[in-house]
């Protein structure tokens, strides 16, 4: 079992609360919706295509650790040890069992698990920044393939790319951030400190949004969660619903920024409605409610619930001893 303050005590009962009000919340949406069209529409779209949507999930989360694996090493220095594979893509899936809070931040808890084995916080936190920030562009550019399919969510899509984009390129200024992480340590006060150790984030994160780092993990990023969308397509498919593939994917997309940005514990609430407000959206296509709350309760219990249930079998499974002291580097 990981052993850290955000598994015992209050953390781990609001841990097992999230996850009992979200699958309370589900439950009362598959019974107001119709529990009956809900089973209906697990019928028709049978058991293969079902299990073939948790095999898309797991493209999904096979490559974004992957992709967290490989910017841990690109941040090691070479003093470090190295941590295996194996012990960081379970504390990687551990970090899923915490999904169902506000922006995902609890599955910063994976900095906790990985100090023991003597990777700094500072390198740990920007790798997950870095992911989330891929993430979003990700999901972003599969919005681009219905743009001009929902105008009133241009504005949310071109907010959001402007603000990721100058995220991007203020960590691309090295030269800017070591001058202002050297004027912060030269300044006493517990709030410089603060500043000097966000600096320092900012500057490892440099390191993952250099042009190949970059332009690989936005690319592993697109092809993750197109697996996602493309779930979600087949799954319309199998449920007659006659939407082309990539409008699907746009929905999905939407969806998951809309769920992202309201920062709801795992966008728990507002990707749901997302996503159901606009499959009855497309004038050229009639969506019953019913098959469009069935959808989207099936999609996000074979990705996000999905998820949480490999988080949660990670946490229960033990990791090795660390061969390292420990005290945690604080670099």
């Amino acid at each position: 079992m990981f052993n850290t303050p955000f598994l015992s005590g209050k953390a781990g009962r609001a841990l097992a609360w999230s996850i009992a009000l979200g699958a309370l919340g589900y439950l009362a949406l598959a019974l107001s919706s119709g529990y009956r069209e809900v089973l209906a529409a697990i019928q028709r779209a049978g058991w293969g295509v079902l299990l073939g949507m948790l095999g898309l999930s797991l493209v999904n989360y096979g490559l974004r650790a992957w992709r967290w694996h490989w910017y841990l090493r690109l941040l090691r220095q070479p003093d470090q040890p190295v941590v295996p594979w194996r012990v960081n893509t379970r504390i990687y899936l551990a970090g899923f069992a915490l999904t169902t809070t506000p922006g995902k931040a609890g599955e910063l808890a994976r900095s906790v698990w990985l100090a023991p084995w003597g990777v700094p916080k500072t390198q740990s936190v920007a790798a997950f920044f870095a992911e989330r920030l891929l993430d979003l562009l990700a999901i972003l550019l599969l919005c681009g393939l219905g743009l001009r399919l929902y105008p009133a969510g241009q504005w949310l899509i071109g907010s959001c790319f402007v603000v990721a984009l100058g995220v991007v390129l203020f960590c691309a200024q090295a030269s800017l951030l070591a001058r202002l992480h050297a004027r912060c340590l030269a300044r006493p006060g517990a709030g410089f400190a603060f500043l000097a150790k966000g600096l320092g984030m900012l500057q490892a994160l440099h390191y993952c949004l250099r042009p190949v780092p970059f332009l690989s993990g936005l690319l592993l990023g697109v092809i993750a969660w197109g697996a996602e969308a493309w779930a979600f397509a087949w799954l319309l498919h199998a449920l007659a619903v006659p939407l082309p593939d990539t409008r699907a994917a746009f929905v999905y997309a939407f969806a998951m920024l809309a769920g992202s940005v309201s920062f709801l514990p795992g966008g728990l609430g507002g990707n749901e409605a997302t996503m159901i407000f606009l499959l009855q959206s497309f004038k050229e296509v009639t969506v019953p409610l019913a098959t469009a709350v069935s959808a989207t309760l099936l999609i996000r219990l074979g990705t996000l619930w999905f998820a949480v249930l490999l988080g949660v079998l990670a946490l229960l499974w033990p990791l090795p001893t660390p061969p390292v002291p420990a005290a945690a580097p604080s670099r």
